[in-house]
């Protein structure tokens, strides 16, 4: 009948619709109204999900044999759904000060109103101006009014829905109608979804905050509880959750890397015979879990920076603000190896063992796993975590102390909590603020392995990247990598006794790879060492290469493409992302290197003799032990000639063991760089290098500024673009916001990272704001072109060695320690350079006059000494007679270290640090950008940027690409050193600026626009103005920050 009445409506000229009655009646003699019809429509049509392709086939045959009616309008309203309409504020009550000052107020309005309309951002905000915690007020504050919002559109969505289904059509055009109803029921049904799981788990947050909160036995921001408290008191909430053992086995465990290990347990390191035996180790408990559930999240704000200290410092931020942080769930995500409390696992140090053990000790048997992984124990701790808002990072340390304490309820306390970093992924879903490291974000196979979105997809969520200045360096950091020739060494030493352990039992393609990763090392090695392998046509290919990629300076360095490289090591057939999918799966690597370590440790075991232990051994184990240890076969010829043809010599293991296994226990991280190695180059694009630094017989001298290379040679593998790893990234996410304190010029952003990833100019707001200080009284800049003897500051490389140049600013940092107070900190461009300096002050006696003066303090190349060096420092420094410390521009006093206060009075700036144009990598990488970012970098902007210094852009216009790089690099570092000594409203600093480069107008502007106010141009004609000078701004500003 449904059929039937719509060939008839159909089929009757629209004039005839007036006498329906009469029609239906002769139609349906039974007398079944029009309303019933539809009814019964909708009853049939209910069934079926989506039939609109039908409909529209049906009524096409129908309208192929029947003359055309009138049809609706072309812009039906059927779809037309209730606008969401995005939350407004001008004011952010939560911010922890009374009144935020105007560049604060400036900073949170524009970002709440990116986020609000979902575009992305380039903000500058100068160090020292609340720049955390202003992102954390708007864009908090934005959540919750989204959230706010979004429940309200939700609601009138479900409205409209339930007003659809009701809706009932009497008129004769009840197809059209029910056609456009279903329409509009399906296009609601697709809006109200995810909302409802947005909400759904917002309410889950919210019930576990409530819960938490209101439980008198969670309340650690209030009571000061630690977490080991909190565990006991959960283990006396939650008995049945502690182990039958009280957790005994977990205590007891010994380290993997120092368990027992015995000639029969070697079986455990055979690799898997073929690729049908081999699996990517995941975690099982998870996979089901995955399986058997939705993803269902909330909208999620991800803060990204370089170090988990600076998140830390970003927590700390967020517990000024209570009124937002006791609403908002919070998940600092870590590694396994910062997070893991298990004692034999985490003690492996290496993070890919670490991971690799976890695994392994996951997948493995019931009575082998890991007694934290308990999937209850597991769930509550994650609750705990987003309940009672406690980091991932005080759990496992609060945990791992407490385990070596002897009282039995917090051990039983521990084993209750569950692992921290499992629980952290449990509880990622969960998180409305979560905190990442750059890396975590940024690649995509440890953006997936973190749980971060759906399948590692950041679609609809809300990206900051704090510190952005270093993004794109973070970002070729993490897709580059670099191996030793010590490192290609020691590998193939451990591949090659690992094969002849197991040859005769390895199947054909476990030997294939094996042989593969050991040519390849081999071949490698050959290519430092200067020993190609190939044809003479691959040679002069390799000929060619250098004479057009090297320079004309004196580089020892040789750039390749991936494929150059390859052709030229002679290993172009060899598939590398077959070799490495071997590697990567079932343990293969970790086998290997257990191996090595057992291998070692037994060789190295004294002998003892056989006792009566001995009597159920086999004949071939009793001879072993009985002539002093395994016997060793030692081929005398080529290792591709078949094995039943090779002639064997058999000699004692002992008498080889110590000149080639003796250091088979430390090859393991050679192993693991060869493989990250290879795994770079597997995945490398057009932009992918390869850098072959060779053998050198002598060390670097104190002369040479070029990048970290190892004496003994290497390879590395950098890109060139990093902004296209960024893309997808951009593309996927609602808003992408990087933020930074020298941020300019914002073009190198907007045409590497957001233009490629199809942002118009429109969709980036560009923002600016001043320092918090009056630069005119609290700042002062002197920029010096000779020294008071009249001796130019050229401190180019050419000249920099000059011993008087070198001798002139010793002794003008000596009266300048004479008249500054607290603390005086001067950087100098490289650590080499530093090193030179600070050799001829002590052969000449500047720096005994310098430690009369004040204490003298430097920076260390490893970064494990800083902490106590500045410690001392800052001491120095509040004493009398003050301190005085010499670092490196771009270090890590340079870069992440606050001199506030009296810690940094005044900053002295040696030279401009130019990065090295010798270096082949930045050569490589200027000619990349030249040749595909050719137009002129800076030039219009418009409106959209804030407090641009328009001379600043004139000059950069006129500038290559690869000419602004190198601009770019050096006046970042020397703004981030300004940056470092004024820190708050009151604080006061006078900088200097030794190198007559200073003087430029390009270098000049490059300086930052709050900065300019404060440069004193001309400069004292003499030292004794430039002192009474000094003395006059340090004690007027000591007066008014006593006020």
């Amino acid at each position: 009948s449904c059929f039937l009445l719509l060939w008839v409506k159909r089929s009757l000229p629209h004039s005839l619709y007036g006498v329906g009655s009469e029609i239906w009646k002769i139609i349906s003699p039974s007398t079944l109204l029009v309303s019933d019809s539809v009814c019964l429509l909708d009853g049939i049509m209910e069934e079926f999900e989506n039939d609109t392709f039908g409909d529209e086939l049906l009524l096409a045959s129908l309208d192929s044999t029947v003359a055309p009616t009138q049809t609706p309008p072309a812009n039906s309203t059927a779809t037309h759904l209730p606008e969401y309409k995005p939350p407004t504020r001008s004011i952010f009550p939560s911010f922890p000060y009374s009144t935020p000052y105007p560049q604060q107020i400036s900073l949170m309005q524009t970002v709440y109103s990116c986020l609000a309309s979902a575009k992305c951002a380039v903000i500058e905000s100068p160090t020292g101006t609340g720049k955390s915690l202003s992102l954390l007020a708007s864009c908090l504050h934005w959540l919750l009014d989204h959230n706010e919002a979004t429940g309200a559109h939700l609601a009138l969505l479900r409205d409209d829905l339930k007003a659809t289904v009701n809706c009932t059509h009497s008129g004769p055009d009840w197809v059209q109608a029910y056609a456009q109803r279903r329409e509009r029921r399906l296009a609601l049904n697709s809006a109200i979804e995810p909302l409802e799981s947005q909400q759904s788990a917002l309410c889950k947050v919210n019930k576990l905050i409530e819960e938490y909160s209101s439980s008198s036995s969670i309340s650690m921001a209030k009571s000061g509880r630690t977490f080991s408290q909190l565990a006991r008191e959960y283990a006396s909430l939650f008995p049945d959750s502690l182990p039958s053992d009280g957790g005994r086995r977990a205590r007891e465990a010994k380290p993997l890397s120092v368990r027992e290990k015995t000639d029969e347990d070697e079986d455990k390191f055979l690799v898997a015979s073929s690729l049908l035996e081999v699996g990517f180790p995941k975690d099982e408990e998870e996979e089901k879990e995955k399986e058997g559930s939705t993803d269902t999240r909330v909208l999620q704000i991800i803060y990204c920076s370089r170090t988990h200290s600076q998140l830390g410092q970003v927590l700390a931020e967020l517990k000024k603000m209570p009124s937002l942080a006791e609403r908002i769930s919070v998940v600092t995500l870590a590694s396994r190896q910062l997070l893991c409390v298990n004692q034999p696992v985490f003690s492996l140090k290496n993070a890919a063992l670490v991971r690799d053990a976890c695994l392994d000790l996951v997948g493995g048997p019931k009575q082998k796993n890991c007694v934290f992984r308990a999937k209850a124990r597991v769930n509550a701790l994650s609750e705990l975590l987003i309940g009672a808002r406690v980091s991932a990072h005080e759990a496992a340390a609060a945990l791992r102390s407490a385990g070596r304490e002897e009282k039995c309820d917090i051990e039983e306390a521990v084993v209750a909590a569950g692992c921290p970093y499992y629980a952290n992924r449990a509880a990622l879903p969960l998180a409305q603020l979560v905190l990442a490291p750059y890396q975590t974000v940024l690649v995509p196979g440890l953006r997936q392995a973190s749980g971060l979105g759906t399948d590692g997809n950041l679609r609809d969520t809300v990206l900051i990247f704090d510190e952005a200045h270093n993004l794109l360096d973070a970002v070729a950091a993490s897709f580059s990598a670099s191996v030793s020739h010590a490192d290609l060494a020691s590998s193939g030493r451990l591949l090659g006794a690992y094969m002849d352990r197991y040859r005769s039992r390895l199947s054909a393609i476990a030997l294939l790879r094996l042989r593969q990763l050991k040519q390849v090392a081999a071949a490698a090695s050959a290519s430092i060492s200067g020993e190609f392998q190939g044809l003479a046509g691959q040679r002069r290919h390799r000929l060619d290469a250098q004479q057009r990629i090297r320079a004309s300076v004196d580089a020892k360095e040789t750039v390749y493409t991936t494929s150059e490289w390859l052709l030229v090591t002679g290993i172009d057939h060899i598939n590398l992302d077959q070799l490495v999918e071997y590697l990567r799966q079932g343990h293969c690597l970790q086998k290997i290197i257990g191996f090595g370590k057992w291998f070692g440790s037994v060789r190295s075991r004294p002998r003892t003799k056989p006792t009566s232990a001995t009597v159920g051994l086999s004949l071939s184990t009793c001879l072993e032990k009985l002539t002093g240890g395994p016997r060793r076969v030692v081929k005398e010829e080529d290792e591709n000639v078949p094995s039943l043809t090779k002639k064997r010599k058999v000699v004692s293991a002992q008498a080889v063991e110590v000149s080639q296994n003796s250091d088979l226990e430390s090859c393991g991280p050679g192993l693991i760089a060869l493989l990250s190695f290879l795994e770079a180059l597997a995945q490398s694009e057009s932009d992918g290098r390869v850098i072959v630094s060779p053998v050198q017989v002598t060390g670097r001298t104190l002369q040479s500024d070029s990048d970290c290379v190892p004496h003994d040679g290497g390879l590395r593998f950098i890109i060139l673009n990093p902004g296209r790893y960024l893309q997808d990234i951009v593309r996927d996410a609602r808003s992408v916001l990087l933020v930074g304190g020298t941020m300019k010029p914002f073009e190198e952003f907007m045409e590497q990272v957001f233009r490629p990833a199809g942002k118009d100019d429109a969709d980036v707001v560009l923002f600016s704001c001043d320092h918090v200080i009056d630069a005119e009284r609290q700042l002062v800049i002197y920029s010096l072109s000779q020294s008071p003897k009249g001796l130019s500051w050229d401190f180019t490389f050419k000249n920099r060695m000059n011993p008087s140049l070198m001798s002139a600013c010793g002794e003008f940092i000596c009266e300048l320690c004479e008249v500054t107070p607290g603390g005086l900190a001067v950087f100098f461009p490289s650590f080499d350079y530093l090193g030179t300096i600070w050799t001829h002050w002590k052969t000449t006696g500047l720096l005994q006059r310098l430690q009369n003066i004040k204490k003298l303090f430097r920076e260390p190349r490893q970064s494990t000494a800083l902490s106590q060096i500045m410690q001392a420092y800052a001491a120095a420094a509040m004493s009398r007679s003050g301190a005085c410390i010499v670092a490196v521009i771009g270090g890590k006093l340079s870069e992440g270290i606050n001199f506030n206060d009296d810690l940094a009075r005044a900053v002295v700036l040696v030279g401009l640090p130019y990065p090295n144009v010798a270096s082949v990598a930045l050569r490589e990488k200027i000619n990349f950008l030249n040749r595909n970012f050719s137009s002129p970098p800076v030039t219009t902007l418009g409106s959209q940027e804030m407090g641009v210094n328009a001379s600043r852009s004139e000059e950069s216009a006129r500038l290559t690409p690869g000419q602004l790089l190198c601009e770019t690099v050096c006046m970042r570092s020397v703004n981030q050193a300004i940056g470092r000594s004024v820190r708050h409203a009151k604080d006061y600093a006078a900088i200097f600026l030794l190198d007559r480069r200073f003087s430029r107008k390009q270098v000049l502007n490059g300086l930052p626009s709050w900065a300019q106010p404060a440069l004193v141009q001309p400069p004292p004609a003499n030292l004794a103005a430039l002192l009474n000078q000094l003395k006059e701004f340090f004690l007027r500003n000591k007066s008014d920050a006593s006020c």
